[in-house]
C-alpha cells in the first residue's frame, strides 16, 4: 500500500509539472498573428514604358502601366520566404485630365469594358498590369498639341501613394467632306446643253488645307465627241477647319448623245493628303431628247396621218 501511494503521488507531480510548463510557454501562433497585424514599411510604385502616346483626335489613347506594391524591410530575393507575414492594402485610383475628355483605368487594352476604381494589392513585389484609356472630344475640332493626364494611386488610409504623369499628343488630322447643295445626286439635261449644280466642300479636319482640287471621271464619248465637265472655281486655295466653299459644276453631253442615264464621278483631293478616304460623288446624268426633235417627230406623225386620210378620201371618191 505504501508503494502504491508513492507511485500515485509521483504520477500526480509529473502531471502538475507538465500542465504548468504548458501554461508558462507563450503561444507561437498568437505571436505570429500579432506580428502579422502590424503594418510594416511598404510603398507603391506606378511606372510606364511609354508615358506619351500620339495620334489623331478621334482615336482612344491607351497607356500601359505597372503597379508594384512591396515591403521595404525585406531584402530583395527573400519575399517568398516571408509570405506568412506579408500585408495587403486597398488602393484607390484618382485620374485627372483635360476638360471634356473621358478617361478611366481598365484591366487591359483588350478588356476596356472592365473599368477599375480601386484594387486590393498584396505586398509581393510583383508588378500588376493596368491601362489608362483616354478619349478626346474630337467632334469639337480639337487643335493639335499636348494634353496632360495624371494618375494618383493612394491607399485608403492615405499613408501610401504614388502618381504618374501621362501625355496624349493629338496630331494634325486632315478631313474633307463634299456634297451637292440640294443633297441630290442626279440631274437632267439634253444633248449639247449643260447641266449645272453646286457642290459644297467642307474641311472636317483639325488643320488647314492649303489646296483642295476636284477632278472627274466622265462617261465615254460618242462619234468623236466627248463630255465636257467644268468647275468654277477649279480648285480652292485655302480651307480652314470648319470652313465651307461652293464649287459650281457644269456637265455638257455630246450633241449626238443617245437618250438615257449616264454616270459621272467627282473626286476631291486635299493638300496635305486627307487622313481618311477622300470623298467622291457619283452623279447620275439623265440625257433626254431635245424638245425640237420631239415637236418634229409629232409633226411628221401628224402629216403622215393627214396624208393617209387624204389618200383614203381620194380613193373613196373614185
Amino acid at each position: 500500500m505504501r508503494k502504491t501511494g508513492l507511485s500515485l503521488l509521483l504520477v500526480a507531480a509529473i502531471l502538475i509539472g507538465g500542465f504548468g510548463s504548458v501554461l508558462l510557454i507563450p503561444d507561437p501562433v498568437a505571436a505570429d498573428d500579432s506580428a502579422a497585424t502590424e503594418l510594416r514599411p511598404d510603398r507603391i510604385r506606378v511606372s510606364t514604358k511609354y508615358p506619351s502616346v500620339s495620334g489623331p483626335a478621334d482615336r482612344t489613347f491607351i497607356f500601359q502601366l505597372e503597379l508594384l506594391y512591396e515591403l521595404t524591410d525585406i531584402a530583395p530575393g527573400f519575399e517568398q520566404a516571408d509570405l506568412g507575414r506579408l500585408q495587403s492594402r486597398v488602393f484607390d485610383f484618382e485620374l485627372t485630365g483635360p476638360e471634356g475628355w473621358r478617361f478611366y483605368v481598365a484591366e487591359s487594352s483588350w478588356r476596356l469594358d472592365r473599368r477599375i476604381g480601386a484594387m486590393q494589392l498584396r505586398a509581393l513585389g510583383v508588378p500588376t498590369q493596368l491601362v489608362v484609356a483616354a478619349t478626346a472630344p474630337w467632334w469639337t475640332n480639337m487643335q493639335p498639341g499636348d494634353y496632360p493626364l495624371e494618375l494618383r494611386v493612394v491607399s485608403r488610409d492615405g499613408t501610401v501613394e504614388d502618381s504618374i504623369s501621362l501625355t496624349a499628343v493629338i496630331t494634325a488630322w486632315y478631313g474633307l467632306d463634299a456634297g451637292t447643295s440640294t443633297g441630290r445626286l442626279n440631274t437632267k439635261t439634253t444633248p449639247g446643253a449643260p447641266a449645272t449644280f453646286d457642290v459644297v466642300v467642307s474641311n472636317t479636319g483639325s488643320s488647314d488645307l492649303d489646296k483642295v482640287s476636284i477632278s472627274s471621271t466622265r462617261p465615254p464619248g460618242i462619234a468623236n465627241e466627248q463630255w465636257s465637265v467644268r468647275f468654277e472655281p477649279d480648285s480652292i486655295a485655302h480651307l480652314a477647319p470648319g470652313q465651307q466653299e461652293v464649287i459650281t459644276v457644269s456637265i455638257t453631253p455630246p450633241e449626238k448623245a443617245i437618250s438615257g442615264d449616264y454616270y459621272l464621278t467627282l473626286d476631291f483631293r486635299g493638300d496635305p493628303a486627307i487622313s481618311d478616304n477622300p470623298p467622291k460623288l457619283e452623279m447620275r446624268v439623265s440625257v433626254e431628247t431635245k424638245p425640237t426633235w420631239v415637236f418634229t417627230g409629232i409633226l411628221i406623225v401628224v402629216l403622215a396621218f393627214l396624208g393617209l386620210m387624204y389618200a383614203f378620201y381620194a380613193l373613196r371618191q373614185r
